[in-house]
């Protein structure tokens, strides 16, 4: 029989890593000053990063290394060199009418959980390995600069992106923002697709019916039983961390359609986790993607 000393021991070092897989599940997320600019004007990049997608678009301190890259293209797929400010702030000038695509990543790495806690090192580098996680975190958003949509379906070669299908600056209350979401440049079908608006969190789970999840009919299923091993695996850790007021899936193209019900700042999230290659380094890779958005 197992000793009290020993299940305690045990308990202990479950409660490691459950909270350590939790605590890393960051986003990042781009926050543009203007996101509807005209030519020639200077746009504010703001860097966001943490669990909460508050009022204010920032949640955790963004230091010196949390960005490792930040990139945009013009509307002729030219890149145009962004100004840093400080760890958190970018600028860019528009100079050309159409949409200019930023994107932003931390750098990649590995970190594998143990009884001891959270490595960063694969599973061949540790001792008592239960879990290795390869992460990709990135973000993207779109800036449309005198009315013109040109370049809206242009791509960054991302590993996961999300593309808008229509141009976010005539988004209004009550109406829906098409995307399609790609892994390695080829659709995802019943991907889980989540969206939620600045300042969501801070008003909390209970709020009125306008902030409950998505109703049925508001897009694809998943196919996925309720409270099955799949569905709660999808569900991540929302007790948590960011809470989704809307909840829809791809269809078989690729493709979902995010209803908004309100005007401001929203985000979309996305998280991949495909096995890696080769179980002996490491179990899965998990990339976390946001995609920003305004509604006027």
């Amino acid at each position: 029989m197992i000793r009290k000393r020993e299940l305690v021991s045990l308990f202990c070092a479950l409660v490691i890593v459950l909270a350590g897989s939790h605590a890393f599940a960051h986003n990042l997320w781009l926050n543009p000053s203007n996101h509807f600019p005209k030519p020639g004007e200077t746009v504010d990049i703001g860097i966001g990063w943490g669990h909460q997608y508050t009022a204010s678009r920032t949640h955790e301190e963004v230091k010196e290394t949390t960005v490792e890259e930040i990139t945009a293209l013009d509307p002729d797929g030219q890149t145009v060199k962004l100004e840093r400010e400080s760890a958190a702030l970018y600028k860019i000038k528009v100079e050309k009418a159409g949409v200019y695509l930023v994107t932003a990543r931390i750098k990649p790495g590995v970190f594998t959980m143990t009884p001891e806690g959270r490595k960063w090192a694969t599973r061949k580098e540790v001792e008592n390995p239960t879990k290795c996680t390869a992460f990709h975190i990135s973000a993207k958003t779109v800036l449309v600069v005198g009315g013109s949509d040109k370049n809206l379906s242009g791509l960054m070669n991302q590993p996961l992106e999300l593309v808008p299908l229509s141009d976010p600056s005539k988004l209004k209350k009550g109406s829906a923002l098409p995307v399609k979401v790609l892994f390695e440049g080829k659709p995802l079908a019943g991907f889980p697709v989540k969206a939620t608006f600045a300042g969501y969190e801070e008003k909390g789970a209970g709020g009125s019916a306008a902030q409950k999840p998505a109703e049925k009919g508001e897009g694809p299923k998943t196919g996925k039983e309720p409270g099955s091993a799949e569905a709660k695996q999808e569900q991540g850790h929302r007790g948590g961390g960011v809470r989704f007021p809307v909840e829809t899936a791809t269809d078989d193209q690729g493709q979902a359609v995010v209803p908004v019900d309100r005007p401001g700042y929203w985000l979309i999230s996305l998280s991949h986790k495909p096995p890696y290659p080769d179980p002996e380094v490491c179990d899965e890779y998990m990339y976390n993607y946001t995609f920003t958005f305004q509604v006027k």
